[in-house]
């Protein structure tokens, strides 16, 4: 992969490929949205607080809040995708499980055609701004949309933005994930769900944009494997850009299995994908992953430094 410098530099932090160019950081809250917005004027990101509007043609069942889109490059490139045509359920960056049972009934929180569950913005619980970083905290509701609106799961999203440093920054974004009633939820072995990312239209098709693992897979390879990080990068406005996830060590499973589309600009830390599992009531289910964003060639000894920092013990 020609846009993908290879190589390792050992024993050196991430921090070392953030030190030049610094900026604050700024949150904006509105009623929609909290946007995390660079000292230069350019929105990094937004998180949906509401429901976001349905693009004409497509069914207003694949309304959404409480999910991250757009995601931008610092130069102000949009990274993400939103309502696509081709899998409108697919939004930004999210989080949903798919094939699950709870009381006894199938329920499908990431397949929106089958209004059976649903994911909601409930609240904000807090909001930081500090020297280097900005920080928010919010909670969403996992809810049955067949019985009326029975709350089955509470998540905690704490998104952490670390300032721009030249033409890339990162974010974390830490789920913790709790049963609301006495009843288990089963998740059950299918080939998706979990944590998910969709890439902007552009990278629509199979040889639009690329893909690349940890181990050095590509699109096709990767799939279902279990790296550490999956890089999607290619052409926006002429110009290179790359978001990178990572899964964090002590994630469940870890690490997770990926599911990444043969032709489509999107990808997923899938757990489901080695077996069926149960989140138990009383049982806090964490899942934590580092955002790498770069509006220019991806350095790989950036990307192995920074997963250096983020897999050490702490």
């Amino acid at each position: 992969m020609n846009r993908f410098r290879r190589g390792f530099i050992s024993g050196l932090s991430c921090l070392f490929y953030l030190l030049a160019g610094a900026g604050a950081l700024e949150l904006k809250e509105s009623d929609q949205a909290i946007e995390v917005w660079s000292s230069g004027g350019e929105l990094l990101l937004r998180y949906h607080k509401q429901e976001s509007e349905v693009p004409e043609g497509i069914s207003k069942i694949y309304r959404r809040s409480g999910y991250i889109h757009p995601l931008m490059t610092p130069d102000g490139r949009e990274l993400t995708g939103d309502y696509a045509a081709d899998h409108a359920h697919q939004h930004g960056i999210f989080f949903a499980w798919t094939s699950g049972k709870y009381a006894g009934e199938k329920i499908d929180f990431w397949n929106q055609k089958k209004e059976e569950g649903r994911v909601a913005h409930k609240r904000v619980i807090s909001k930081l701004e500090k020297d280097g970083w900005v920080s928010f905290s919010v909670e969403l509701s996992y809810f049955d949309q067949k019985d009326g609106g029975t709350e089955i799961l509470r998540e905690i999203w704490t998104v952490t933005v670390r300032e721009v440093q030249g033409d890339r920054y990162q974010f974390d974004l830490d789920s913790r994930q709790s049963l609301v009633g006495e009843e288990p939820l089963e998740i059950e072995k299918y080939h998706y769900g979990g944590m998910a990312i969709r890439g902007n239209v552009a990278w629509l098709g199979k040889d639009a944009c690329e893909f690349l693992t940890s181990d050095e897979d590509a699109r096709i390879e990767g799939n279902h494997s279990r790296p550490d990080w999956v890089a999607m990068l290619g052409e926006l406005g002429g110009k290179p850009a790359a978001v990178v996830v990572m899964g964090h060590p002590e994630n469940f499973r870890a690490p997770q299995s990926v599911r990444i589309h043969p032709d489509k600009p999107y990808f997923c830390f899938a757990p489901m994908v080695d077996g069926k599992f149960t989140i138990t009531p009383g049982k806090e289910f964490r899942s934590r992953y580092r955002f790498l964003i770069s509006g220019t060639a991806l350095d790989r000894a950036w990307v192995d430094a920074c997963w250096k920092e983020y897999s050490a013990p702490h």
